[in-house]
């Protein structure tokens, strides 16, 4: 509504009329909380966060209070893996796959990261201890608005030259843009990411006469991009139509250090064998050139529709998901002996080419239905996936290739899930009440036409949770959360290929790895959605894990995924949000739990002990009108086990400032991350009575400078809008 502004005059003869302004609409901006707290959820709004800005999809999750980013591995601190979603919809990858899809997103396209603890039947039951939903930036006012963003990051290794190369970083650009009107809803982002990084991990074995030890350094060179775009169309008041497309590139590029031809990816890989005496005993070098370049594509199509107006609705979505993946490698091997001379037919040479093509089409239908009585959801989805995958090797005999049958191998891969859910919730006086019950039936085969095997599965499971929440009071909140999940094996684990890291150590799949079960309960007690306190108890049934097996009599190293374990975790959580002052923001977290895994296979013991994990997350405005912002953040991991093996003490600490300017129109930020090079870790086992240590090479330490540049009306109509998960909370 316009304001209407009366200016009075001095007083004459006569007293002219009143001047009449009218004055633009008012636009109110509020700045979120950096973490704001549901019965179900915990959201971080990137948005408000100072150490995010400029950084990757991967970035912005570990910097998430409560979440662990780790080598391959996206999990809640304390209580294991999850599943990634985007707007709601699965990411069908995992592994070194999913981080760089992740990789290729930007902080300036994401709104927000829900964490869901214990999503309900309605959702997928993925994901051991839940999903995370990475929510895109999306402008519903009228008319145009976007922004555009670009970053550079300096990368430190320890300030040395690394294979001749000293500038590891990245520089990004990008942008993102709505537009609106009564009926259509235009939007879409890109960005692209170029650079340098090493990444890599090293396992050493103790043999009970030698000590063996392989460390494996990737150097490689980042090209990504990434672009989504997508409308909607309002038919009418009731229902609504729309399309969605995202894509993505990633390749990596290694150079050759000495005469600068382009190879694409290199690792060098070094293995001493020491005696009892700790003298050498023989050496194994290794270079390889890897050349991975991966396309993903993602079409969707949706409608709702409003059956009528007492909020009985249908939704529908139909997806398509694309993943394409080749690579090629040649492959040197070199033996040498204790005094670094080389052995007389110690050399090993192989080139090989892969490739992996992942087609995934889903359907799936939501009805919700409320009554008088209680509020029901029910609906089905149909998911069909068919993986392609190769790997071909050749012998390099003198420039001469001859292919190698025993280490080649084409696989076929299908996997069919049917799926139904109902869900209830009701209120009645001080409870809410929430039930549901999902099946899933599946049916998986696997073909490797090399080997000549077929592997066929067949399940239906089901998939029950319940929560129901006590309001004592205004301020006292309790809740009771139970659900069981599932986490099936990524592709890549299935397929019995083998892949050579050295001429004596290789990563072999298996076909016949079973999916992993969980239970989780949880009963919390929250007060003002500030301070939160928990007990938890998670239980993993035929779990699964990568084993490295050795032979002592040749040396010989491959790491293959098993079932063999079932684990026991229990423990209590306590998280605050506090503003003791008017330019402080405090974000706060423990963890204190116990894990007890119990192995299935005589050749590895049993493992138990207790753990802490403890995050601290703060923003620190420097100005009243808070336009200059200092960001302090922490964490640290307690040693803890880890499926078979136990972790080191590891930890993380980040600073960064952040100021707006042009009427908050451009925002500049510089963050420090990993400041002390502390947050990769490190885990000792034991598999058949040999002691073994991984060391992940996972350097995070870095400088980034970024800018980011608001576009559109400054001053616009704000839409009201309810919280991230509305959609979320009608489907339950």
């Amino acid at each position: 509504m316009p304001v209407l502004a009366h200016a009075q005059q001095p007083s004459k003869d006569t007293v002219p009329p009143p001047k009449v302004r009218q004055l633009s609409e008012i636009s109110v901006v509020q700045q979120k909380a950096l973490v704001e707290r549901k019965t179900d959820r915990v959201i971080y709004n990137v948005t408000s966060s100072v150490s995010a800005a400029g950084a990757n999809g991967l970035e912005v999750m570990a910097r998430v209070p409560g979440l662990r980013v780790t080598d391959n591995l996206v999990a809640i601190a304390g209580k294991g893996a999850v599943k990634v979603m985007v707007n709601g919809r699965i990411i069908p990858l995992a592994g070194e796959d999913l981080q760089r899809y992740l990789k290729s997103m930007s902080a300036g396209e994401i709104a927000r990261v829900e964490v869901i603890t214990n999503p309900s039947a309605a959702y997928d039951a993925d994901g051991n201890a839940g999903l995370i939903n990475i929510v895109t930036r999306r402008d519903r006012n009228q008319g145009f608005s976007g922004e555009i963003q670009a970053s550079g990051k300096l990368s430190d290794y320890g300030f040395k030259p690394l294979y001749g190369v000293t500038n590891y970083g990245t520089a990004a650009v990008g942008g993102n843009f709505s537009y609106n009107t009564h009926k259509w809803s235009f939007y879409g982002n890109a960005n692209y990411e170029h650079g340098r990084f090493l990444e890599g991990f090293g396992i050493d074995l103790q043999y009970p006469n030698q000590f063996w030890s392989q460390t494996d350094t990737g150097n490689y060179k980042i090209r990504n991009l990434n672009l989504v775009l997508g409308t909607d169309y309002k038919i009418s008041n009731r229902t609504t139509i729309g399309f969605n497309y995202s894509g993505a590139r990633t390749a990596y590029i290694g150079d050759d250090h000495v005469n600068n031809p382009v190879y694409i990816g290199d690792d060098h890989v070094n293995n001493p064998v020491y005696n009892t005496r700790g003298q050498l005993d023989s050496l194994l070098r290794t270079f390889a050139t890897y050349q991975p370049v991966a396309w993903s594509t993602g079409l969707n199509l949706h409608l709702v529709t409003k059956l009528d107006s007492s909020g009985r609705q249908l939704s529908v979505d139909a997806d398509y998901f694309n993943y394409y993946r080749t690579d090629q490698s040649d492959f040197i091997s070199q033996r040498y002996d204790g005094k670094g001379d080389a052995i007389a037919n110690g050399t090993t040479k192989y080139f090989d080419t892969n490739k992996q093509a992942i087609n995934i089409y889903t359907l799936k239908a939501d009805l919700q239905w409320p009554t008088t009585f209680a509020t029901y959801a029910f609906g089905g989805k149909l998911s069909f996936i068919d993986n392609y995958s190769n790997v071909f090797y050749y012998k390099n005999l003198h420039g001469e290739m001859e292919y190698d049958k025993n280490l080649s191998n084409e696989y076929d891969y299908t996997e069919n899930t049917q799926a139904v859910y109902a869900t209830a919730s009701k209120e009645a006086g001080k409870w809410k009440l929430n039930a549901g019950l999902r099946m899933e039936a599946t049916q998986t085969k696997g073909v490797s036409h090399v080997q000549d095997k077929t592997m066929n599965n067949n399940y239906v499971k089901l998939f029950p949770s319940f929560s129901a929440a006590w309001n004592y009071n205004d301020d006292n909140h309790f809740a009771f959360t139970f659900g069981k999940r599932i986490n099936r094996p990524v592709f890549w684990d299935l397929n019995p290929y083998k892949s050579l890291t050295t001429a004596y150590s290789y990563l072999e799949g298996n076909p016949y790895l079973q999916p992993e079960y969980n239970s989780n309960f949880e009963l919390s007690h929250h007060w003002r959605e500030r301070f939160t306190a928990a007990a938890f108890l998670n239980i993993t049934n035929n779990g699964f894990n990568r084993i490295t097996l050795a032979m002592p009599d040749d040396h010989t190293v491959y790491t293959t995924p098993l079932n063999f374990l079932k684990i026991y975790r229990y423990g209590l959580s306590a998280s605050a949000t506090l503003q003791p002052l008017p330019w402080l923001e405090s974000i706060n977290q423990v963890s204190g739990y116990h894990t007890d895994a119990r192995s299935a296979l005589p050749n590895i013991p049993d493992i138990d002990g207790m753990s802490v994990y403890l995050a601290t997350n703060n923003n620190i405005a420097l100005n009243k009108d808070k336009t200059l912002m200092v960001a302090l953040n922490f964490w640290c991991q307690f040693p803890e086990v880890d499926h078979n093996g136990k972790s080191n003490t590891y930890y993380n600490m980040d600073l960064g400032i952040k100021a707006l300017c042009l009427q908050n129109r451009m925002s500049i930020a510089l963050n420090g991350a990993d400041l002390f090079r502390s947050s990769a870790s490190v885990i000792r086992s034991e598999v058949n009575y040999i002691p073994q240590t991984f060391t992940h090479f996972q350097v995070n330490r870095h400088i980034r400078l970024s800018v980011s540049y608001k576009l559109g009306q400054s001053t616009r109509k704000r839409e009201i809008r309810g919280t991230g998960n509305e959609e979320e909370k009608k489907r339950t």
